[in-house]
Formats: structure tokens, sequence, C-alpha cells
């Protein structure tokens, strides 16, 4: 009988082990954040700084035709600030972005997101319309730069962000 419970406890043993496997998280490269404790206080200081091409009236990068007015600016060749213009549903908010591609082996498109609208489903909203384009952007890239190893494109979707 002895002999019995040890098998037995043995067994719960290895069935508990198992459900405490342990998964590894995926890094992202970069962590971005807004870095402002406000949207106001981002778009006061990103508009003053002289550094950093600035575009009323535009649309973040691969935007499309997706809807609202946009106050964009372009810190470095990779990093973008998003802000919604006054008539913009999702009023005021702001994303920054970094797009980092490297021709070969990746394509990253990491966000920051802070959205001061006074309706949450106009925040969950915006936030759906840009995870919808990083992932465009990260698709159209990838079918540019990374291809299968029968030469064919990741992937055979848009060609094009514009």
């Amino acid at each position: 009988m002895a002999l019995t419970a040890i098998n037995a406890d043995a067994a719960t043993n290895k069935k508990s082990k198992k459900k405490l496997k342990k998964s590894i998280p995926i890094v992202s490269p970069y962590v971005i954040a807004i870095g402002y404790p406000s949207t106001e206080a981002a778009f006061k200081a990103i508009k003053a700084r002289t550094d950093i091409a600035n575009k009323p009236n535009s649309r973040p990068f691969g935007w499309q035709q997706r809807s609202g007015e946009w106050y964009v600016a372009n810190e470095q060749p990779n990093l973008e600030w998003a802000f919604t213009e006054p008539s913009h549903y999702a009023h005021p908010s702001v994303v920054k972005r970094m797009i980092d591609v490297g021709s070969t082996d990746h394509v990253y498109v990491d966000m920051a997101f802070r959205c001061g609208a006074s309706n949450k489903r106009d925040c969950d909203k915006l936030l759906t319309e840009f995870k919808d384009v990083n992932l465009l952007i990260r698709k159209v890239y990838q079918k540019k730069y990374i291809v299968s190893a029968e030469g064919k494109p990741a992937w055979a979707g848009a060609d094009s962000l514009e």
C-alpha cells in the first residue's frame, strides 16, 4: 500500500509541475512613452521645438482614408508624434510611434497612446484604428523587405501606405 501512495504522489507532483510551467515574455526592442504629464503639455513642447518637422492638417504615417484631422510632427526619421486637431472625434489625444524597419530581418512599430476624449468608445476606436494602421505598416514593409526561402514576399497584401 505504501508503494501505491508514493506512485500517486509522484503522479500528482508531475501534473502540478506541468501546470507551473512559465512562459517567456517577448521583450519589445523599444519602450517608448509620451514623456509629458498631459496631451496639452506634449503638444506645446513638440510644437515649440525648432528641430522637428511640424505638419498641421496632416495625417499620421500610413493613415490612408481614416477619419480625423491631425497635427503631425516627425522628431526623427522613424519617430512620429500625432496630435488630434480640435475637430477630431477623440480630441485631445496623442500618439507617439517609433517605426523601425531593419530591411532584411525585422519591422517594428512601437506606440505610446494617450486619449483624452470624454467618451471611452472614441478612445477605443482611435486605439483600434492605430493598431490596424500599425499592422498595415508592418505588413507592407515585410512585403517590401522580408522574403520567404523561395524569394517571395512574406505578405501578399497592399503595396503602399498611401
